[in-house]
Parts: C-alpha cells; structure tokens; sequence
C-alpha cells in the first residue's frame, strides 16, 4: 500500500490517507475499497486529486486490470462440453508456445489467409477457441460487455417492437459554462444566459475542462440524467415528455 504514497507524493504529502491500507483493521477502523476510496479522493472540495495529471489514470488501469485478471471466467455450451474437455486434454504448455509461434510467423510474412492447424495440439486449440467463450460483461466496452448489452437491446425489442427514435446525445462540454462551474470556478450560475461572465471564454472553459477531466465527467452525466428525466419525461409525474410517454429507453455511452 505504500506504493500509492510513493506514487503521488504531493497527494499524500504525510504519508497518510493512502489506499488499502491494512493497518485500518488494527486500529479499529473499517478498510475501504479501491474504488470507493478513489472515488471519495474525486469528490474532494480542495480538487486537488481530479486536476492530478496522472493520478486518475492510473488507479483506472489498476482497477480495469483487476477486474478483467480476476472476474472473468470461460464459458461452453451444455452440448459442446465433452468436446471441449476433450480438446482440452490435448493441449499443453509446448503446444500453446508452437501455435503462438505459428501466428507470429503468418503475421510477419503478412499472410492474411484462415489458420491451418498443423497437428491435433493446434487442432484442438481452434476447436476451443471456436467453442468457448471468453465472458468478461462487468468490464466496460469488453466484446462481452457489448455482447450483454446487444441482448439486453434484442430483449427490448421482442417485448416493445423496434425502436421508433435514434438519436445521439453530445453536449459541448467544451463550450457550456456549467463545466466551469462544476469545476469550482467563481461563476454565477444563476446569470448564465441574462449576463453571461465576460471572464471565461470559451478558450478558458477548454483550458478547465483539459485541467479537470472529472468536471467533464459530472456535466456529461448531468446532462444525460436532465435528458432522460425532463426531455423524456422519465422523472415527470404524468411521464410525459416531448414525444410523449416513453415506455422503454436505452443509452449507451461511447
């Protein structure tokens, strides 16, 4: 857990306050999470930790590569399971290193033709690799992820019919005051529009959503919740918004 402290010196100037750190236990408080921790970090008045050049990214990669080493798992059709038990016994550690060596070599002679296996260990690992899935849907944009959500859409369908409206949402952070205000600039949120403040062009609103990426983050989120709620109607009494009652609804962030 030190690392952490080591990693971001002027965020933990004390040596204290840094993730995971098991002494809490011993001393009689609860251990906190990763990402909630990181996320409390985030939410901080003082914004020193969102406008951090490095420190976001970096607690994101470590938290994507432990979700996607540790929660992930394989999964086979009922039907296909003796095969694939099957070809699994006909793969070791020296036939995985040959057909790595294999695709290594097509791809350097820049041969874009199907992969011929060469023997039954090569063999049995395109039958694997055609037979069982590899199911990672709790990490965000993984082919699992995007294969849950196409079911979920497909499972909307065969319930509602299809979709009468597409469209695409993308609100100009860049440009709408509201991401300075977010970002703890001194703006009058009130008097945006009657008297807009002369101080922050649209080059400082750039410059602040580049220095804070989290007050990005919050305004996107914001304006899609206002969408959903007030355009659509979702959080209305009647539930009636612009096209009406909308019955189903179903957003993807890209």
């Amino acid at each position: 857990p030190q690392v952490y402290a080591w990693l971001w010196p002027t965020l933990f100037p004390y040596g204290v306050g840094f993730f995971e750190d098991h002494t809490r236990k011993t001393s009689g408080f609860r251990e906190v999470p990763l990402y909630l921790h990181a996320r409390n970090y985030l939410n901080l008045a003082d914004r020193r930790f969102q406008t951090h050049l490095s420190f976001m990214f970096v607690i994101h990669n470590i938290l994507l590569v432990r979700r996607s080493s540790s929660r992930t798992r394989l999964a086979v059709q009922r039907s296909w399971w003796p095969f694939a038990a099957q070809a699994m016994d006909n793969v070791d550690d020296a036939t995985l290193v040959d057909f790595r060596d294999h695709l290594i070599d097509k791809k350097n002679r820049k041969d874009a033709s199907p992969v011929k296996p060469k023997s039954k260990g090569e063999e049995a690992i395109m039958k694997l690799l055609r037979h069982v899935q590899y199911v990672d849907d709790h990490v965000d944009g993984s082919m699992g992820n995007v294969a849950m959500m196409r079911e979920q859409i497909r499972a909307i369908m065969r319930s509602a019919g299809t979709p009468s409206l597409f469209f695409t949402l993308n609100p100009a952070d860049g440009h709408n005051p509201i991401v300075s205000y977010l970002a703890g600039k001194d703006i009058d949120i009130d008097a945006l529009f009657s008297k807009p403040d002369s101080r922050f062009t649209s080059t400082d609103r750039l410059r602040t959503l580049a220095e804070n990426p989290v007050a990005g983050a919050s305004f996107f989120h914001l304006m899609v919740e206002e969408f959903i709620g007030k355009f659509l109607g979702v959080d209305r009494r009647n539930k009636r918004g612009v096209f009406g009652r909308v019955r189903f609804y179903y957003g993807v962030v890209e």
